[in-house]
């Protein structure tokens, strides 16, 4: 097995230097993956880590050729809230000249290290289906599909606006009793418990075999999140819809709006609570962001969301606008005491090669 050099990072604390580096030295695999699309500017990608929602750390590893060449890194990141704190979510990134020589096993075996060092039960991992190398990498593991993810996007250009303003204008009289409150930026103080409160609607979102349970955001929660999206330079709109007999917020969606990629949005949590299901509420929802966006940032092309592949309910609504599939993308899963030791005996065999 060829020798390379590892050096370990943690997440928030990688040096500018070396964060240039890996943005220029990676950027084959965003060519890779996504061709066509922009890469999010450096200066984006460093506010991001600089700015992680403060139950979120991690580990970076960068492996180094002999002449110091960046070939390849892991980034194991945790979750310290309820539902997700047993789990390690992993990402392996080997440059595609550099694949099949035991890199990828040696840079996992580090995130395995980690998991085990904090008492982390599960890993995960998610492989996009137009880079068939990573689901055939995290099969030869014996990982798990756990979950299928499509992301879809809507093109703003093609987009059927006279069906956004139906659905808009339709929305008070299928849903009477019923409105819906815009809020840009950090939810208001006066709104945070509401907002807290109506986001456990996602725990009704399928998760397939994922090994995760629910999770129950706090006020607390919501403000350290609102502070990373703001952060970053990026500004959150929600829509919300609001019961006018009891005021609570029983349904939402909300868009991020990033820096450094004007020509695109990317949807957030979008969901009705159950009780208040069938009166078309979700569909109010989308057109009311769809328009707001189209009126308030001209800009934007693309739409992107990602819906779970068996989430019919809303996969129906996002077709129906005219949202397209553009990738697949899966969840794989391994609990860490049966990853080490088959990371092991291949990294054995490698060695004797």
């Amino acid at each position: 097995m060829p020798a390379w050099t590892l050096a370990e990072w943690p997440l928030r604390e990688q040096p500018g230097e070396l964060l240039a580096e890996l943005h220029e030295a990676l950027s084959p695999l965003h060519a890779e993956a996504t061709p066509g699309d922009p890469r999010p500017p450096l200066d984006r990608e460093i506010a991001e880590i600089r700015h992680l929602p403060v139950p979120e750390d991690g580990v970076v590893v960068v492996a180094r050729e002999a002449d110091g060449s960046v070939a390849g890194t892991s980034t194991s990141t945790w979750e310290d809230v309820p539902g997700w704190s047993h789990v390690l979510q992993v990402q392996v990134r080997v440059l595609p000249q550099l694949r099949r020589r035991g890199l990828g096993r040696l840079l996992l075996s580090r995130s395995v290290a980690i998991a085990q060092r904090r008492g982390l039960r599960l890993l995960t991992g998610r492989s996009r289906d137009n880079v068939p190398s990573g689901a055939a990498f995290c099969t030869a593991l014996g990982a798990q599909p756990a979950m299928v993810a499509e992301e879809n996007r809507l093109d703003l250009r093609a987009v059927d606006a006279a069906l956004v303003d139906q659905w808009a204008a339709e929305g008070p009289a299928r849903a009477p009793g019923y409105r819906l409150q815009f809020v840009a930026g950090r939810t208001p103080p006066a709104l945070v418990g509401p907002v807290a409160e109506v986001l456990e609607v996602m725990n009704t979102a399928p998760r397939e075999g994922l090994d995760v349970s629910d999770v129950h955001l706090t006020p607390e929660l919501v403000r350290q999140y609102d502070e990373a999206i703001a952060g970053r330079g990026a500004e959150r709109w929600a829509y919300y819809a609001v019961a006018e007999g009891s005021g609570r917020f029983v349904g939402l969606t909300d868009i991020a709006i990033e820096p450094g990629l004007p020509d695109r949005v990317f949807v957030g949590d979008t969901g009705v609570e159950p009780a208040h299901r069938g009166r078309a509420l979700g569909k109010w929802l989308k057109a009311a962001m769809t328009r707001r966006i189209m009126d308030g940032r001209p800009a934007v092309r693309w739409v992107i969301t990602f819906n779970a592949g068996s989430n019919d309910a809303m996969l129906a609504i996002n077709r129906q606008l005219g949202f397209r599939t553009a990738a697949r993308h899966t969840t794989w899963q391994l609990p860490t005491a049966e990853l080490g030791p088959r990371l092991a005996a291949g990294l054995r065999s490698y060695r004797q090669d």
